[in-house]
């Protein structure tokens, strides 16, 4: 990672985190059982219904256990072929801008992040 420049690592260690984040299901960790989503089973049961109820999982997940981010605008896009949920992530970060993910939940219950795009904003 110490071939990118500063900012970009941070934005790399948010992706990083935040994918961490969003592939740990909730009573994984016995100090902080609510870190991670629901088993995304019961999610994808009851789509397109529960897309919603994902959004703000998601929301509310990220937010208390990514320190660096201080809010999370979540818009839902179409999926991909064989991909189950689409999200656009748009993290705005407490000291370093902004930095937006696609975030592909996959059928076997996983999450997939790509960094489309990071913006430094100092404030």
């Amino acid at each position: 990672m110490n071939d990118f420049p500063v900012e970009e690592q941070t934005f790399l260690s948010v992706r990083d985190n935040v994918e961490r984040i969003l592939n740990s299901r909730r009573g994984s960790l016995v100090h902080l059982p609510d870190f991670g989503l629901d088993d995304l089973s019961e999610i994808y049961r009851h789509l397109p219904s529960s897309t919603h109820r994902l959004r703000n999982a998601i929301e509310s997940t990220l937010l208390k256990y990514e320190p660096r981010l201080k809010a999370v605008e979540i818009e839902v896009t179409t999926p991909e072929p064989g991909m189950t949920v689409n999200f656009t992530l748009a993290c705005h970060l407490r000291h370093e801008g902004l930095v937006r993910f696609d975030t592909v939940f996959t059928p076997d219950g996983r999450t997939r992040l790509k960094m489309r795009q990071a913006a430094l904003d100092r404030y």
